[in-house]
């Protein structure tokens, strides 16, 4: 189980309309964590540029991109990958019964993988990296496995609404901040040379680790319940295919399912939207404290609509255009996931072009969206001729303690559409 999830083996008896459900939603997901991470990247290695830790692009459309990006983005996608972290948990556990193998041992060996790959990703690339977060809270739903789903899903929303409840200590008492951070000096590092910027990524990244880990820890770990909640009661088994037959394995309520999808759309929207409305309008910098506390409950609650949003996109036909697009850079978001922060740490630091103080906030969303399009074309075309990959193949390799293969069989039909269980 990984941050960015696979899907379970080809020979899964799993429906593939629930896999090409979860690659559409880690597709998804990825664009994400991709504005996001870029935006907070930007801003936090430019405020030093002018000496007096202020943003260097300050103009109406910037502050609007950064407002936008802030509001839609910022707290919302690392819980959708939380949650398809949880659920996806669920399919590893199905996958070492179907191979008879002991589930425990498997899950130990993704943490350790996941953790090693993350430790690499944060040390050099992206001091802001998830991966080994997660390695580590996996932990703790390996101890949780036995769970109900019931008994999951009530401590998933507890742990969120712990987390708020933090937030407010937190913002209160000082909580772990950005002391560490010379903006100035992590300014002139990442725009000098390749080893200046490794000298500071080396630096940096260690103690970035602890407020990663205590800010959005818990909150993580709540949506990993709550995922693995989902799991084990297969919800997504009982999507509706789109007006098209049933499999045999599908339970009944599938249109019920559906309402209930519109419904936590709509819960979000209507949750996350005053909030939105409220952090672009207000005219302080920060949000008071308990406002801070209500942008972390309804974080999730604007997450699920996103998830609600995309899934009934993709169910409403089994060759579903979105799914079709999507599902290829899901099936392989853990090796995108990597390749997004090469990419901007060749265009932004000094590892490569050094361009972070020419570039305005509307010019980096545009790279990133431009770097996410080309990702998905990648992934199709790789799909076509592997099977995983390649830091999918890595960890299904180490997880399963043998050698996956590498190449794809020959099969009917386009690589990566969600027909596939990939």
């Amino acid at each position: 189980m990984d941050l960015l999830p696979t899907a379970p083996d080809p020979s899964a008896t799993a429906a593939p309309h629930r896999i090409a459900a979860l690659d559409a939603l880690r597709g998804f997901a990825l664009f994400g964590i991709l504005i996001a991470n870029v935006i907070v990247v930007s801003t936090l290695l430019t405020l030093g540029a002018r000496g007096d830790d202020q943003l260097l692009f300050g103009g109406t459309v910037d502050l609007t991109v950064l407002e936008l990006t802030d509001v839609l983005f910022l707290g919302k996608f690392f819980l959708l990958f939380s949650f398809l972290f949880g659920y996806s948990f669920t399919l590893q556990i199905e996958a070492a019964a179907r191979a008879g193998a002991a589930p425990v041992p498997r899950l130990l060996r993704r943490c350790g993988v996941l953790f090693a790959i993350g430790l690499v990703h944060v040390l050099f690339l992206w001091f802001g990296d998830i991966l080994t977060l997660y390695a580590a809270l996996c932990l703790i739903l390996i101890l949780l496995r036995n769970v109900r789903p019931r008994t999951a899903a009530v401590l998933g929303c507890g742990v969120l609404v712990a987390a708020s409840a933090l937030t407010l200590v937190s913002s209160e008492g000082g909580g772990i901040g950005l002391g560490f951070f010379d903006f100035a000096r992590v300014h002139e590092a990442y725009t000098g040379g390749p080893l200046d910027t490794l000298d500071a990524q080396l630096d940096v990244a260690p103690r970035f680790m602890a407020v990663i880990w205590t800010g959005q820890g818990p909150p993580a770990l709540g949506m990993f319940l709550l995922g693995m909640a989902a799991g084990k009661a297969r919800l997504l088994d009982a999507l509706p295919r789109g007006g098209g037959p049933r499999d045999s394995g599908h339970r009944g309520g599938g249109q019920g399912l559906s309402v209930w999808i519109v419904r936590v759309q709509w819960i979000g929207l209507a949750a996350g939207g005053p909030m939105a409305v409220w952090s672009v309008s207000d005219s302080d910098d920060e949000l008071p404290a308990y406002g801070d506390v209500l942008l972390s409950l309804t974080n999730p609650l604007v997450t699920f609509a996103y998830v609600a949003t995309i899934l009934r996109l993709v169910i409403r036909g089994e060759r579903s255009r979105l799914a079709a697009a999507l599902a290829p850079a899901g099936r392989m978001a853990a090796t995108n996931y990597i390749v997004q922060s090469l990419v901007f740490v060749v265009v932004y630091t000094g590892y490569g072009l050094a361009l972070v103080d020419r570039v305005p906030p509307l010019g980096i969303v545009a790279i990133a969206v431009a770097t996410y399009l080309l990702q998905l074309v990648a992934s199709a075309w790789w799909l076509k001729r592997h099977r995983y990959g390649p830091v999918e193949w890595v960890m299904r390799a180490v997880t399963n303690a043998k050698k996956p293969p590498w190449r794809s069989h020959p099969v009917p039909g386009r690589a990566g559409s969600p027909g596939r269980a990939g």
